[in-house]
């Protein structure tokens, strides 16, 4: 039976190491953006998108509890994939008509 719960500990250690990794990649993935973000023309709602999930991340108050991440690592990879797409949208907007 300690066995089971030393097997169960150290999977539960490397999930949390996991997803600790995951949120990190995801932040600094996020934090690149920030010059594009901070662009003439950038539409509002990409701005406040990529301020929310960098501050959801950021502040204590979660929808779960700190050692699972997995809430936040959602919330990132939204905002990711929302400001990336918008970012995209915008610079195919601006380019000219052929």
């Amino acid at each position: 039976m300690e066995s089971l719960w030393t097997t169960l500990g150290v999977v539960a250690v490397v999930v949390v190491v996991i997803l600790v990794l995951v949120a990190l990649f995801l932040v600094v993935k996020l934090v690149r953006k920030h010059r594009q973000v901070h662009q003439p023309g950038t539409p509002v709602p990409t701005k406040v998108a990529y301020w929310v999930s960098l501050a959801y991340t950021v502040f204590p108050f979660d929808l779960l509890p700190d050692p699972v991440y997995f809430d936040d690592i959602v919330i990132l990879a939204g905002g990711l994939v929302y400001v990336s797409r918008s970012l995209t949208k915008k610079a195919r907007d601006e380019r000219p008509a052929e």
